[in-house]
């Protein structure tokens, strides 16, 4: 790119980024008079949780909108801004609206609860998300529960029977209380869950006394939890168990939420790639330790949402991650450091680089027919371009990237970066 289109488009992510104070109180002063006067007989329901927002959501929406006029909020645009654009596209015969809700900061659930007014709200888990404000699952949880006390008397709480969190936040709701999990008590259990690669996540579920087994096309034992969240409110909202299920068959995972990215060279790539919270990562490992491949290689980058120390972070991160692949491939500041401390046990299954683009070339000249290798990292790491140079031209290898698309969406990625 040259130096004046650079430019141009810095500038313009400036003004957008200035003027959005100024447009966004109208938008939200609209949006909550459309959702008072206008969408009365419309029903909210909000989502929060740690992880597995978004799937639930648009998988939810899946359900819903397969029988009835539904909306939903895009993407995982989660913040008050956002909801308030979302109320906005609701029309008036829309029967249900799925939005989900995100607590990034404490308070920040309060000015959304008043605008969307959920009638129904449900909470997938509590972990350790935006460690920096909250420092901790028990101010997450504290934050999360406040969607589940808004709800009127008539509504209904989808809580995780599974996440004592979570749980502890139905004494403080008027709602009614239904539950998902593997808890023997849950109202919608799982009594198995599958998922080891090359097959996919399945379930076998119970509702009252209707079993039905639930083949779905994700990936990983923790995306459970988001399917029996959705048959858990399907059920709730008087959807028969059988046909939610069949609507949850036909979801596909989303971009970087462990989707999978075939090559034309045989090699297969799972890309967890959106955001990687230390809380979360042993249930992405176990995904692959799990796995079924003739060699399996993990990527991993930049680590976020801990406390304490960083450098025993990533040292306990490298070591589960040597446990479960054949070989792990590191990618940072921190991982030549990491690899000198692992030499002596590693050897040559641990390899550091300080760049992406150098982890791609040595990627894209090593692996063979049948590789499994897995992408765990944060947004800002862009680590698709590993998978992505095997069948295109990639000219973009920024260190740092702070654009909130995908490279595969980003004119940069073929036209290059200087």
């Amino acid at each position: 790119m040259n130096p004046a289109t650079r430019l141009a488009d810095y500038l313009s992510h400036q003004v957008k980024d200035a003027v959005k104070p100024v447009y966004s109180g109208p938008v939200i002063a609209a949006a909550g008079m459309w959702r008072r006067q206008v969408l009365r007989r419309t029903r909210f329901i909000g989502i929060t949780g740690s992880a597995g927002k978004t799937t639930t959501k648009d998988m939810l929406y899946e359900v819903l909108a397969a029988n009835l006029p539904t909306a939903r909020s895009h993407d995982s645009n989660n913040q008050l801004y956002d909801v308030a654009r979302t109320l906005l596209g609701v029309l008036p015969h829309a029967r249900y609206c799925v939005q989900e809700i995100g607590a990034s900061e404490p308070g920040g659930l309060e000015p959304m609860l008043a605008l969307f007014q959920p009638h129904i709200g449900i909470v997938t888990n509590v972990g350790e998300d935006h460690y920096k404000s909250f420092r901790g699952p028990d101010a997450v949880g504290a934050e999360k529960a406040k969607l589940i006390a808004s709800l009127p008397s008539d509504g209904i709480a989808v809580l995780n029977a599974d996440d004592a969190r979570v749980m502890q936040m139905a004494s403080a709701s008027r709602a009614r209380i239904v539950t998902f999990g593997i808890s023997s008590g849950a109202d919608l259990r799982a009594e198995s869950i599958v998922s080891q690669w090359p097959e996919r996540l399945r379930l076998r579920v119970r509702w009252n006394n209707e079993v039905v087994d639930v083949h779905t096309q994700l990936n990983g034992r923790h995306q459970a939890g988001c399917v029996m969240a959705v048959l858990a409110t399907a059920c709730a909202l008087s959807v028969p168990l059988r046909v939610a299920a069949r609507a949850v068959e036909r979801f596909r995972a989303h971009t970087a939420r462990m989707s999978v990215l075939e090559t034309s060279a045989g090699v297969t790539f799972v890309r967890d790639d959106f955001k990687a919270p230390w809380w979360s990562l042993p249930s992405s490992i176990e995904f692959v330790a799990d796995a079924k491949a003739e060699r399996k290689m993990i990527v991993l980058a930049t680590i976020s949402d801990y406390g304490g120390n960083a450098r025993a972070i990533y040292r306990r991160a490298t070591a589960l991650a040597l446990e479960a692949a054949d070989q792990v491939i590191l990618i940072g500041a921190r991982a030549e450091g990491l690899e000198e401390h692992f030499s002596a046990m590693a050897g040559d299954r641990l390899l550091a680089f300080a760049t992406v683009q150098d982890a791609a070339g040595h990627v894209h000249s090593t692996a063979r027919r049948g590789d499994f290798i897995f992408l765990k990292g944060s947004y800002s790491d862009h680590l698709s371009r590993i998978a992505l140079v095997f069948d295109g031209e990639v000219n973009c290898w920024l260190r740092s990237c702070k654009r909130t698309i995908f490279c595969e969406q980003c004119r940069l990625l073929t036209s290059g970066q200087s």
